[in-house]
Formats: structure tokens, C-alpha cells, sequence
């Protein structure tokens, strides 16, 4: 018998991948879920040995009608009708998964989870960054090279899908979302930047990630196209000398093929003070004046503890 993980224990099988994320979207995809169930005891214990699902309980996607006898830390998640076309990735031998757009759906689904919780986790799966599940983790994520999906794969699945109850929550916040961020990081900057101010984010449009810039060889990790300006995320502190001289040396290309940047420290986005310094500069280099009452103030505190925790 095999097994189909789905919601967040599929993200966590496709985040386990790491390094491997290329050769497992390689696989032949399926949208056939006969055969799949929840098998007993060890079975079951030695089909999810590797899949890296840490969570529990257990999520599993059966067919309707198909073997669900209840399991103890498994939910159990029927299919009334059927998935669209290549939604499932083979995983491992006996081991299918949702794939990045069904599961996102699927997460979006969730009572625990709203536009801030989708926006961070779309933009990972858009990403060429996937979370470090290993709690030892130095760097807590791994860059691949790819991404497992991309905003236009997601809108297309979208217009494909058969009434996901998640599909509405995963459109809004597509809206939010931009291909190409490198790393946890750049994501909290992005969204704080460009989530609506009802959530706390300042509303600015035209965000892009990893932007090329013409002529040269080099990137700005979030750019303002319409106002060439751009943001640098530097991390914490205590980068090295060495480090510090070579992004220094590659921002002075930046800067002389006439964009503005500047440079964000993890301490810019923690601090109150610092972080209100940061929105005044970047407000000023676009030439609008930055608007924020305390009710605003209080949801922008909330939005920036959420994304940093």
C-alpha cells in the first residue's frame, strides 16, 4: 500500500529534499490516488522513515472511499473528486506527496493559517531557498538553484484546480508575492515592504527579487524598479572584513549605473527605532512622504515579530 502526504506534511517532505529539490521535480508527476491508504503500525512507520515529516500529526490524502481506517497521529484527508492533472510527485519508493501547488493550497486551507502565513511560505516555495528542518541547522534553510514552483505555475494550477478550498486565500496573496528570493531574509523584507498596511506591510508596488542590473554583473536582492531604488540585505553584524569589502566593492557598481541602495542589517527590521529610520530613507528616495498613525504602528509591530520569530 502506499501513502500520499499532503498539507504541511508534503511541505515538509519537499523541504527535507534540500540539495535534491531538482531531481525530484524531475520526476514523472501523477494524479492518481488509487492504491494510496493508511496502512498500520510499522508499515506506515517505515514508508515516512526519510521522508524528513517531522510534524505530527501526520497528514495523508486517500481516495474517497479508499482505505481509511483511523490511525493514531494521522489525519486523514479524503478526495471527494479528482486532482488536477500531475498535482502528486512520487517522493519515495511507496511515497507520493502533494505537489508545491496542491500543497499550498491545502495549507492555505487551514484555520491556522491567513495571508501573511500564505504570502511567507509562497514566497519560499518561489524562492531557490527551502527551510532547514534540522534543528542543529547553522544557516536554518538551504539554497538549490531552483524553485519548486513559481508565481505563474500557481496561477495557472489555479485556473486548473477543481474547488480547492485554499485556492482563494493562495490568490490574494500571489498578488504579494515575486519569484527569485534567496533566503528567509530577503522574503521578511519583501513582505514588509509589500504587504497591504492592513496587515502592517507598507503597501509598495513593484517590488522585484534578485534583480539583474543591466550592463553588470551583479543583482540588488529587492528592488524598486519605478524609483531605481534598491535594498541590500547585509544579515547580522558580524560579517567578516573580507565579507564586508567585497559586498561594499560590488554595491559601488550598483551604485554607479544610478540606482540608490541601501543597506539593511537584521538589526534594521528588530529595532523600532532603526526600522522607522529605514521606512523614513526609503520614503525619501521615493519621494513620498510616509504616513503611519499609532493604529498602523501597533499592526506594523505585530506584522515584523510575526515574520522575525
Amino acid at each position: 500500500m502506499d501513502i500520499c502526504l499532503c498539507d504541511i506534511s508534503a511541505i515538509e517532505a519537499m523541504r527535507s529534499s534540500g540539495m535534491l529539490l531538482p531531481e525530484l521535480l524531475e520526476r514523472p508527476r501523477s494524479s492518481q490516488l488509487e492504491g494510496c491508504g493508511i496502512p498500520g503500525g510499522v508499515e506506515l512507520e517505515d514508508l515516512l522513515a526519510g521522508t524528513g515529516v517531522r510534524t505530527s500529526p501526520v497528514h495523508l490524502m486517500v481516495a474517497n472511499g479508499g482505505s481509511t481506517y483511523g490511525r493514531p497521529g494521522v489525519v486523514r484527508h479524503r478526495r471527494a473528486h479528482a486532482l488536477p492533472r500531475g498535482s502528486l510527485v512520487r517522493v519515495g519508493r511507496g511515497v507520493l506527496a502533494a505537489g508545491p501547488e496542491l500543497a499550498l493550497c491545502q495549507v492555505a486551507a487551514r484555520d491556522d493559517h491567513d495571508l501573511v502565513d500564505v504570502a511567507q511560505l509562497a514566497y519560499e516555495l518561489c524562492g531557490t531557498y527551502l527551510l532547514d528542518q534540522d534543528p542543529n541547522s547553522w544557516k536554518g534553510f538551504v539554497n538549490n538553484g531552483v524553485s519548486a514552483t513559481s508565481v505563474a505555475k500557481l496561477l495557472r494550477f489555479l485556473e486548473s484546480s477543481c474547488g480547492e478550498y485554499g485556492a482563494p486565500l493562495v490568490r490574494k496573496a500571489l498578488g504579494y508575492v515575486r519569484d527569485g528570493s534567496h533566503s528567509p531574509m530577503e522574503t521578511v523584507l519583501a513582505l514588509l515592504l509589500g504587504l497591504p498596511r492592513s496587515v502592517g506591510g507598507l503597501g509598495i508596488k513593484g517590488i522585484s527579487m534578485n534583480r539583474h542590473v543591466r550592463g553588470l554583473d551583479r543583482k540588488i536582492d529587492v528592488a524598486l524598479e519605478a524609483y531605481k531604488a534598491g535594498l541590500e540585505y547585509k544579515g547580522r553584524a558580524y560579517h567578516t572584513i573580507e565579507q564586508s569589502a567585497r559586498d561594499d566593492r560590488r554595491q559601488n557598481e550598483i551604485v554607479g549605473s544610478g540606482w540608490t541602495i541601501l543597506n539593511v542589517w537584521h538589526e534594521d527590521l528588530a529595532n523600532d527605532h532603526l526600522f522607522s529610520v529605514l521606512v523614513d530613507s526609503l520614503f525619501k528616495i521615493m519621494g513620498r512622504r510616509y504616513v503611519a498613525n499609532d493604529r498602523f504602528l501597533v499592526r506594523q509591530e505585530i506584522l515584523r515579530r510575526r515574520l522575525l520569530r
